[in-house]
């Protein structure tokens, strides 16, 4: 008695994936530039709110201290801009087939889940409580998905 094992074409196939689909790959393409967006405002706002508790003890640090945190200040808000900006860009190019937008958000979103996730471990450990995984979760689908789109054959 042998096993029957199906060949590749006698599997089913899924209806309609991305690749063969330009409206998916446009509602894809759309929704790494929202995510980037929707990332980099949440991020900024948790900045400065963290600024604005904690913005009073910098008078309390010498110059060269302070203009450390000047230059952390200005880093991160270019960072920011970068973020923003390319989901604009993903947003713009949805209807391209251009893969620089999905490098770029794909660039960006790596070093965004790397920062999130050592910031993540640093107040877990400091605190001893697991802050809320929302971020971690939403950079997680953007990489994924910008891998999903890139990996993605035109038909």
């Amino acid at each position: 008695m042998s096993l029957q094992v199906p060949r590749p074409s006698d599997l089913p196939a899924s209806t309609v994936s991305v690749e063969h689909d330009p409206r998916k790959a446009r509602k894809a393409r759309a929704s790494i530039g929202v995510g980037l967006v929707v990332f980099s405002v949440v991020t900024a706002a948790g900045f400065v709110w963290l600024y604005s508790m904690y913005g009073s003890e910098l008078e309390a640090l010498t110059d060269a201290e302070r203009s450390e945190q000047v230059g952390y200040i200005a880093l991160n808000i270019l960072y920011f801009l970068a973020l923003a900006g390319v989901g604009i860009w993903n947003i713009v190019a949805r209807r391209s087939i251009s893969k620089l937008p999905l490098i770029a958000a794909l660039v960006l979103s790596g070093l965004a889940l790397t920062f999130t996730a050592v910031n993540m471990f640093d107040y877990a450990t400091t605190s001893g409580r697991i802050p809320g995984l929302f971020m971690l979760i939403l950079i997680v689908g953007i990489v994924v998905q910008t891998i999903k789109l890139m990996l993605a054959k035109r038909a």
